[in-house]
């Protein structure tokens, strides 16, 4: 008996949507699904809980990975056997630079890849880089939902808390990076934009800034402003399917 292609995700390809919007909380589905008409569960297990509803006619489904690499890997990998053409995940992240602000919105327009996935499927010279339209439709969104965003370069990591066992050997990493200008660390996009171009769908990633760096080089965390920007990455996020659904895109 052949292995089921949507084992984890358990979806029925049909009640999957084109433009696929993924989240790692499974809380955060229906406060993405809320925006949507129509919007119904069509899948719920393990990690990945799946809502589907409507833009402007079209379908367009929210799911959760949970947290990290593998996970997102599997999802894409499943997802590659349904309708979904375009995939943007909506995550948080930490600053690594100063300017970077609790609540802005950072579009990567690539990822360091730092992980163990994307080693699995080609060598650390390719690039993990976002599908361009995706990126430009995130900027235009931004623009015209009035969210103070960035784009840039994210740092991906698979570690959360490695940094507390070694914080020498991640400071100065981190640090390097930084010098660089990279915008932030988060765990998924690299394995997103890699994976995601080996099967051929066009991927983007909007990344809230949950953790500002203060002076003295200190974390401020979450709160009012961080919720209020995630937000707004949400509405970017689906105005810029929005707009690919009026232009015809994909």
């Amino acid at each position: 008996m052949a292995e089921d292609p949507r084992y984890h995700i358990r979806v029925d390809p049909d009640d999957v949507g084109k433009y696929v919007v993924i989240v790692g909380d499974r809380g955060r589905v229906k406060r993405v699904a809320k925006y949507l008409e129509n919007a119904k569960e069509v899948g719920n297990n393990r990690e990945y809980f799946t809502m589907t509803g409507e833009i402007l006619g079209e379908k367009v489904s929210v799911m959760s990975t949970g947290m990290g690499a593998p996970a997102v890997e599997i999802a894409l990998n499943e997802l590659a056997t349904t309708n979904a053409k375009v995939v943007i995940r909506v995550g948080t992240s930490g600053a690594l630079q100063k300017h970077l602000k609790l609540g802005d919105s950072v579009i990567a327009t690539a990822s360091v890849r730092r992980d163990g996935v994307t080693m699995q499927y080609l060598p650390p010279e390719f690039p993990a880089v976002s599908d361009f339209k995706v990126a430009n439709y995130l900027v235009k969104a931004a623009e015209e939902v009035g969210q103070r965003y960035h784009t840039g370069i994210v740092y991906s990591t698979d570690s959360y808390y490695g940094r507390i066992f070694d914080p020498e050997s991640h400071r100065k990493y981190a640090e390097k990076l930084a010098k660089a200008g990279t915008l932030i660390v988060e765990m998924e996009v690299g394995a997103l934009f890699v994976v995601g171009k080996v099967l051929g769908i066009k991927a983007g990633a909007v990344l809230t800034v949950r953790e500002e760096l203060d002076e003295n080089g200190e974390y401020i965390q979450a709160g009012e402003e961080y919720e209020k920007g995630l937000e707004k990455s949400i509405k970017l996020t689906l105005k810029a399917i929005e707009m690919m659904i009026l232009d015809g895109w994909c």
